[in-house]
């Protein structure tokens, strides 16, 4: 059977398509800001096992494995030897959302809410260091920064607001540490990053409810460069103070927008055409924040040593997004932020139980760049975050270590309060978040 178009008024497709161009960009500008499950902002803290159990803690002052390439180069040239150092991570975040969405026109969209909302991943990361003589060390990292993997029900109640969110985030540090005294070591490195993702919301474009969703997918990656320097102090055999700085890095992201009309609509030729023609080439610049660590390690015993650190990240950066179109009649658009600098915090301890057997636990604070719930986003409904972690490294040969770590974020409720386009509503609830971290490392020192 062929299908007629439909009457006049049922829809304004093809104006409303014109109209959504620029707002169909808006789901890349919120989404390449999604975060993990388990940091404030863009970032994934899990880069090496240690840091997992001292609960991200400690890392800028310790320079005790081959890692500190990528938390403080400085402590490159410290390490007794040349290491590699290889780390594999489980994530099981959970982002449950209860509330509801209401349209333009005050009236509720219909849809399920609950869920997961928010897929288990796994990341991994890699270091090696180099002693090239007692004073000078060199050292490669590779990490996963940044990453989320959001799936929410094609019925969701926020669909117009967002429906998939990925990101996935490489990171390759080169770095190298001088001791220039006894007391005192720095080291300097470039950082390479490359960013990528697909985000996909619904589109609301019909005055008449019909079976399905049309959807805009939308694709696109970038690269990176900065830097990253550090230095370490030690007024005493027992004393380690760090200072570590990551510079902010400028991604020119490309990507392109596909439009798919819900199955009904499909079947209509010229709602596929017109569909197939408002899709295109997007453009935009981000800017991932600078950071600053500073902190301290103290061995209080020839067995106990405590570590404590600090973090301020530079959020407010990112104020706001401009994404420009190729698309023939399309328009920039521009999409508030408006995040926070934030600042992290925690304590630390490392005991070695026996020559073979260390134990590591801690507890730290992770602030959220929302500042409130009209800055919440459904890509990223983050909130603060309370960490509490343990692990074990055992040290079968004296060349070899093998860690396992876990740890649990808690997170208090997160209020939403906000729309991402005039046709997605506003959404209003709250979410409910929390994480599980396992993670395993292996050092092989040579």
């Amino acid at each position: 059977m062929t299908m007629k178009p439909p009457k006049a008024g049922t829809f304004l497709l093809a104006p409303a398509l014109t109209a959504l161009r620029p707002v169909i960009l808006s789901p890349i500008a919120l989404s390449m800001l999604a975060p993990g499950a388990h940091a404030a902002g863009l970032a994934l803290r899990d880069g090496d096992a240690t840091s997992t159990a001292n609960a991200y803690v400690g890392g800028v002052s310790r320079a005790g494995d081959a890692a500190t390439v990528s938390l403080n180069p400085a402590g490159l040239s410290l390490l007794p030897s040349s290491e590699f150092y290889g780390n594999v991570f489980y994530i099981d975040p959970t982002a449950r959302f209860s509330g509801r969405n209401r349209g333009a026109d005050g009236r509720p969209t219909p849809g399920s809410t609950g869920g997961g909302n928010i897929d288990p991943s796994g990341s991994g990361g890699s270091f090696g260091a180099w002693k090239v003589t007692d004073r000078l060390a060199i050292g490669l990292g590779v990490t996963v920064p940044y990453g989320v993997r959001m799936n929410y029900p094609t019925d969701w109640v926020g669909r117009y607001q967002s429906l998939v969110t990925h990101v996935s985030d490489y990171d390759l540090t080169l770095a190298a540490s001088y001791r220039l005294t006894p007391k005192l070591s720095i080291g300097l490195g470039p950082r390479m990053d490359f960013l990528t993702g697909r985000f996909t919301r619904a589109l609301n474009l019909v005055s008449v409810p019909i079976p399905g969703n049309s959807v805009a997918d939308i694709s696109g990656n970038g690269f990176a460069f900065g830097y990253v320097a550090g230095m370490l102090y030690m007024p005493d055999s027992r004393t380690r103070i760090g200072v570590a700085y990551h510079s902010r890095m400028g991604i020119a992201l490309s990507g392109r927008t596909q439009l798919a009309a819900a199955p009904v609509l499909a079947q209509i030729p010229f709602v596929r055409a017109a569909f197939a023609e408002a899709g295109g080439h997007v453009s935009g610049q981000i800017t991932l924040p600078d950071s600053v660590d500073f902190g301290v390690t103290r061995a209080l015993t020839d067995r106990l040593s405590v570590s404590l650190q600090g973090e301020w990240t530079h959020w407010s950066l990112l104020s706001e997004l401009n994404f420009t179109t190729d698309h023939p009649g399309g328009a920039s658009t521009s999409f508030a932020v408006n995040w926070r600098d934030t600042w992290f915090g925690g304590i630390a301890g490392t005991y070695r139980l026996t020559p073979a057997v260390t134990l590591r636990g801690g507890f730290s604070y992770d602030q959220s760049a929302s500042a409130d719930a009209a800055t919440r986003i459904t890509q990223a409904p983050d909130s603060d975050r309370y960490t509490l972690s343990g692990g074990v490294e055992y040290t079968p040969l004296p060349r070899l270590s093998l860690e396992l770590s876990y740890a649990h974020l808690f997170t208090p409720a997160a209020p939403i309060d906000a729309t991402s386009a005039p046709e997605a509503g506003t959404l209003t609830g709250t979410y409910h978040d929390s994480a599980n971290v396992v993670a395993l490392g292996s050092h092989l020192r040579f």
